[in-house]
Parts: C-alpha cells; sequence; structure tokens
C-alpha cells in the first residue's frame, strides 16, 4: 500500500483544478497560461509572431492548449 500525503493529495487536487476545463482557451486565459498579457498576443497576431491561433464566428480569437505548448517548446 502507498504512504500518500494529505499535502501530496492537496497538491494533486490543487494541480488538476488548475487545469482549464477545455483545451480551448480565449486571449485572456491564454495570455495566463503563458505568463504574459492579452496585448502581447494582440501584438503578436497583428505582427504575425506568437502562437497559432483561431478565429471563431468572425470575431473571436480562441488558443488550442497544444499550440500554445508547442510555441513554448519550439517557438512556433
Amino acid at each position: 500500500m502507498s504512504n500518500i500525503t494529505l499535502e501530496a493529495i492537496r497538491t494533486i487536487v490543487r494541480e488538476e483544478l488548475a487545469k482549464p476545463s477545455t483545451p480551448w482557451l480565449d486571449s485572456e486565459a491564454a495570455a495566463s497560461y503563458l505568463g504574459s498579457t492579452a496585448g502581447t498576443l494582440r501584438n503578436w497576431r497583428a505582427t504575425g509572431k506568437g502562437p497559432k491561433y483561431h478565429v471563431v464566428q468572425d470575431r473571436l480569437i480562441r488558443y488550442h492548449v497544444d499550440d500554445l505548448d508547442d510555441f513554448v517548446r519550439n517557438g512556433r
């Protein structure tokens, strides 16, 4: 039997609750995920830099977590 501490369980629960409930994030959530700001993401979109993003219904910007992870790992 494993000896897992209450603090270890709390840490796991906190980590799980911090995960996004959907892999699609708006600019604010994506910026938070990257440790950046929504303004920085807006500037990157305007200059063709930054992570891949998707336009939904011709006005909503959404980022997929996999694209954000790829951007962090590979700069693209």
